[in-house]
């Protein structure tokens, strides 16, 4: 075969074969991510939210973006926000996924927060209720389990999730983590109408 025939009909070859391998692979990729939490209570009885901070790197400058859910029902536990809480409290529950992701968009990786136990709590002013106790952190070597921990919420529509530093190499910098409360009804039916506006309903 002629070389200069051989490489017009080999190049579109290669070619088309990698389009048709591309195609196959991300059509049998799962596009969608699904986060769930466990069936549990009453809905009523949790609050949940997103988590979208950025943090610090190790020179103190913004170098990590965080993205995620957290699910608690520690601000609707009455005995806790009465400050009452210097007891562990069956059912007291904090939970959060989020990815952790660099600036430039490298470095991505997951991290959880779980296994919260309140040991006190302080209503600070009208609008913020601060929840101190331990909690576990998924690291790379492995869970880290007992960091001293706080969860704050701010006038009904702010978290922040502090871990100790000290205990996680400063892995989220020395600021907290922030995140937004969201209403239960009135989150969702913001989410729906937005949601239909945008698929032309």
């Amino acid at each position: 075969m002629d070389r200069g025939i051989e490489r017009r009909v080999m190049g579109p070859a290669i070619f088309a074969s990698f389009v048709v391998i591309s195609a196959v692979l991300m059509a049998t990729y799962p596009i969608n991510h699904v986060r769930a939490y466990p069936y549990g209570n009453n809905i009523g009885e949790y609050d949940f939210g997103t988590i979208s901070s950025v943090q610090n790197d190790e020179n103190g400058n913004p170098g990590w973006v965080l993205s995620g859910n957290w699910k608690s029902n520690l601000a609707n536990n009455q005995s806790l926000v009465e400050g009452q809480g210097n007891e562990t409290l069956a059912g007291e529950s904090f939970d959060t996924q989020f990815e952790m992701v660099r600036l430039n968009g490298s470095a991505a990786h997951t991290h959880t927060i779980t296994n919260f136990v309140a040991s006190n709590s302080s209503q600070i002013n009208n609008s913020t209720v601060m929840i101190n106790g331990t909690a576990t952190a998924s690291m790379r070597e492995g869970p880290v389990t007992d960091i001293p921990s706080s969860v704050t919420i701010t006038g009904d529509r702010v978290i922040s999730i502090w871990l100790d530093p000290s205990k996680i190499n400063n892995h989220y910098g020395n600021t907290p983590i922030y995140g937004l409360v969201m209403d239960d009804n009135e989150d969702r039916n913001t989410m729906l109408k937005s949601n239909s506006t945008r698929i032309g309903r």
